[in-house]
């Protein structure tokens, strides 16, 4: 009868494969964790980025529709208010040479410096603009006539301040003189952009040296 030998455990038996994956596995769990603690901490500082361009996106949209506002409402609320224009012959040709055009605030606007004003003037279908500054633009000047004390002002600060535009046809080039029965458009932009305008007519007589109201 066979008899099988007989195997003796010497204590050198080779360790278990299972134990050695249970260790590796525990290493790749912890590198997967950097990796993710790495992601994590790189995602909080994109948002973090994106928070800040967005914030900084919103304040310079919120100023500039600040600012666009209180244009279009300055443009709206400061207007030049033109009250009467009075036609003056000067030159005994028989035509109107000069307008006087009285000019105030309308309610509610801040205080207009004419001077930083323009005016668009066309007679017989030829038109031409004036510059309100009357340092550096030929035919034009400014009077006060009601609630300024100085005389050489050319801001309207109140409501019942009023200043009379004198516009000599003659020193003004690109317009001409006013016949009989002739109209003339008149424009006033404000330094905001506020528009104001009107339209004269001359009389049907003109008489050399006299005024009229247009």
């Amino acid at each position: 009868m066979f008899n099988a030998p007989l195997i003796t455990d010497t204590g050198n038996a080779a360790p278990v494969l299972g134990g050695r994956s249970h260790t590796m596995s525990e290493a790749a769990r912890g590198q997967v964790g950097i990796g993710t603690l790495i992601v994590f901490i790189a995602m909080v500082l994109v948002a973090a980025i994106a928070a800040g361009v967005l914030i900084n996106t919103a304040g310079l949209l919120q100023a500039q529709a600040q600012a666009t506002g209180e244009e279009t409402t300055a443009e709206v609320s400061n207007v030049i208010q033109i009250k009467h224009a009075i036609g003056e012959e000067t030159t005994n040709d028989g035509d109107i040479d000069v307008l006087n055009i009285s000019m105030r605030l309308t309610p509610g606007s801040d205080p207009i410096n004419l001077s930083e004003a323009s005016y668009t003037l066309e007679v017989n279908g030829n038109a031409t603009v004036v510059n309100g500054n009357e340092a550096v633009s030929d035919g034009v000047s400014y009077h006060s006539v009601q609630g300024l004390a100085d005389n050489g002002t050319t801001v309207v600060s109140d409501q019942s301040d009023l200043i009379t535009t004198r516009l000599d046809l003659t020193a003004i080039q690109g317009v001409s003189h006013l016949e009989e029965r002739t109209k003339v458009r008149f424009i006033a932009i404000a330094p905001d952009g506020g528009t104001t305008y009107k339209e004269f007519r001359a009389p049907n007589m003109i008489a050399n040296g006299e005024s009229y109201i247009l």
